[in-house]
């Protein structure tokens, strides 16, 4: 796939989108696909906006995956949902090359709409340990053909984990492990793909900067407001942005 000649408004346009995912990466830990992709293919087409994002998501869930040194006790835990997502990615990345660019815009707003409904419905029932051997996996593959469809797992995986009631150093560590294994297939398969060209890389790699500081200021507003008020923002321009974008597929 051939990348069409960016204008300067683009840019600017995917500059912000950027800092914007990673300002909530920084405030929550998350979020940095959910918003700057949406933004992002208003300028590019859905599977290279997707491939843009492979350097930045890389790179930061990395990082967030080794802080606070729960990494191996997290790894011999969810390993096997990592794998399975990985694989899912694998199938769904097929679909995403195969889809028209209305369908993806749909798809895209659907998978957008489930976080903020999760996060208005909390649900407050949790999962045994003798579910968790079977459910893990088959949440890993289900968010991985998710993702590789539309480039957000993070719902499915959110869920889950949320009712596991992991300690909040370990739920940090294990989705930034499961965003990392996630983030590294994706890059792969769409690489094979030929979406991630050495162009779009170019492209991945300057968007690790106004990514980074995003996350900078991300971490500084974190410690001066309260979490909820920041997720009741969130959740309102992720419905405003997953309307939009269903709207734009019909359209």
């Amino acid at each position: 796939m051939t990348l069409e000649p960016l204008t300067a408004f683009a840019i600017a346009g995917g500059a912000l989108a950027l800092f914007l995912g990673g300002f909530s990466k920084g405030a929550l830990g998350l979020g940095l696909p959910l918003i700057a992709v949406p933004i992002i293919a208003l300028f590019m087409p859905v599977p290279q906006a997707l491939a843009m994002l492979t350097v930045p998501i890389f790179v930061t869930n990395a990082w967030q995956s080794v802080q606070g040194g729960n990494l191996g006790v997290v790894w011999r835990r969810f390993w096997p949902m990592g794998l399975a997502l990985m694989a899912g990615i694998g199938a769904g990345t097929q679909v995403l090359v195969r889809l028209e660019q209305s369908t993806l815009y749909i798809v895209m707003g659907t998978v957008v709409l489930i976080q903020p409904a999760v996060r208005l419905l909390r649900p407050g029932y949790s999962i045994g340990e003798g579910r968790q051997r079977w459910m893990g996996p088959t949440i890993g593959v289900l968010s991985g053909v998710l993702g590789g469809i539309s480039g957000f797992y993070a719902a499915p995986l959110l869920v889950y984990l949320t009712m596991l009631r992991l300690p909040k150093d370990i739920f940090t560590a294990t989705i930034a492990l499961l965003f990392f294994l996630g983030g590294f297939a994706l890059a792969v398969f769409l690489a094979h793909a030929a979406v991630l060209t050495q162009e779009v890389l170019v492209l991945s790699v300057a968007a690790l900067v106004p990514t980074v500081a995003g996350i900078g200021v991300g971490i500084r507003i974190r410690r001066r407001i309260s979490q909820a008020q920041f997720e009741r923002g969130i959740t309102f321009v992720m419905l405003m942005m997953g309307a939009s974008l269903i709207v734009k597929g019909i359209s």
